[in-house]
């Protein structure tokens, strides 16, 4: 059975993400699983869409410990958790 709000979330991390790699694509199974996962442990999506940037941006400014190019939503783990911190303080 489809969900459509998971699939509306999955839709838009997989367009925020690909907006910032600045070229179309799909989300991996990798990456398809890891938004479950987000999903499922009631991660809410403005959370996870503000990390995406967060995490492009640490990457152009070398923040991020050396990584070339920011490839899969685990690049974004540590921002999401970090964003969910922020919400979670306030």
């Amino acid at each position: 059975m489809k969900d459509p709000a998971f699939e509306d979330y999955c839709e838009r991390i997989e367009r925020e993400f690909f907006r910032f790699k600045g070229r179309p694509g799909t989300l991996s199974p990798a990456d398809f699983n890891r938004a479950l996962e987000w999903f499922r442990a009631g991660i809410p999506l403005d959370v996870v869409l503000e990390a995406i940037p967060d995490t492009f941006q640490a990457q152009k400014a070398g923040r991020d410990g050396g990584v070339e190019e920011v490839n899969s939503l685990g690049y974004c783990e540590s921002f999401v958790e970090r964003a969910l911190a922020r919400r979670k303080r306030f």
